[in-house]
């Protein structure tokens, strides 16, 4: 098995805001530090959010600064013990989340290492498409597609948090990444397509891209890669797409509003501010 890890070391802060390692919400934001539609901004987060197009497809990128990795959470519909689904923005507004997007749709297979909050829910890995695990320092590491019963609890000596069976990694090193035609999924077909990044230590994007309607003829995998990578991404990885991509912001979807096919989903991953407010 293959492991690629983006190893940030964490620089120690003066006022250190953290979260339980739960599925508790995040501290809930003040309406204050939304300072526009765009962007907001406390002791312990910063999210900016803008707009692009390229290869005519529109695109959203979210870059998040967070003070603790324990502000980069997940949350399922309703425990990620069962198969539920229902509307992002319930989970979104449910858990505090001053940003989210879509996880990996867990609940649509039965396979693979779903890993969340520090609780291991599934190890049926059928060594088919590459694994992101995040470790306690919020340090992202890819294991190109892994074996039954070859992942472990730590990696590297730190322990790992949250893990996502999607893929596949699209930035590895700064670099595009080797994407198989014969990966699971359609990578050469033009889709909605999401992403989760970092960019640096503690540092994070979220990269979304329109489907092929209203405008905007979607992206290929290899396309979303590059774009990714021209962003500032080191590591990126791919997840769920087509109408499961969701994007929210401020407990509203900002991505492709004029689509009235969003699914419900399973699960988010989502940034939630540690700051009481005092």
């Amino acid at each position: 098995m293959l492991v690629f890890s983006a190893v940030i070391s964490c620089a120690a802060a003066e006022n250190v805001y953290s979260l339980p390692v739960d599925f508790t919400p995040g501290i809930k934001p003040l309406p204050s530090n939304y300072l526009s539609e765009t962007e907001y901004q406390d002791p312990s987060l910063h999210v900016t959010i803008e707009t692009g197009r390229k290869d005519e497809c529109d695109y959203w990128v979210a870059r998040i600064k967070i003070s603790h990795p324990s502000q980069l959470r997940t949350a399922a519909a309703a425990g990620f013990e069962n198969d539920y689904t229902t509307k992002g923005t319930f989970i979104a507004k449910r858990q505090n989340a001053v940003l989210a997007i879509n996880g990996d749709y867990y609940s649509y297979y039965q396979y693979g290492y779903i890993l969340r909050q520090g609780k291991l829910f599934r190890d049926k890995l059928r060594a088919e498409r590459d694994v992101l695990a995040i470790d306690e320092d919020g340090n992202f590491h890819i294991l190109f597609t892994p074996d039954r019963n070859t992942m472990a609890p730590t990696l590297n000596g730190k322990k790992l948090i949250n893990a996502f069976h999607f893929g596949p990694a699209l930035v590895v090193d700064g670099e595009v990444g080797t994407l198989e035609a014969s990966y699971w999924l359609a990578p050469e077909s033009k889709r909605q397509r999401m992403c989760i990044a970092q960019t640096g230590e503690l540092e994070y994007m979220a990269l979304c891209c329109a489907g092929p309607l209203r405008g905007s003829q979607g992206m290929t995998l290899y396309q979303f890669a590059d774009l990714a990578k021209e962003l500032g991404a080191r590591t990126a990885y791919n997840l769920d797409g087509g109408d499961s991509t969701m994007m929210i912001f401020n407990g509203q979807k900002i991505n492709d509003k004029e689509n009235k096919n969003t699914r419900d989903i399973s699960d988010l991953i989502y940034f939630a501010s540690a700051w009481d407010g005092k």
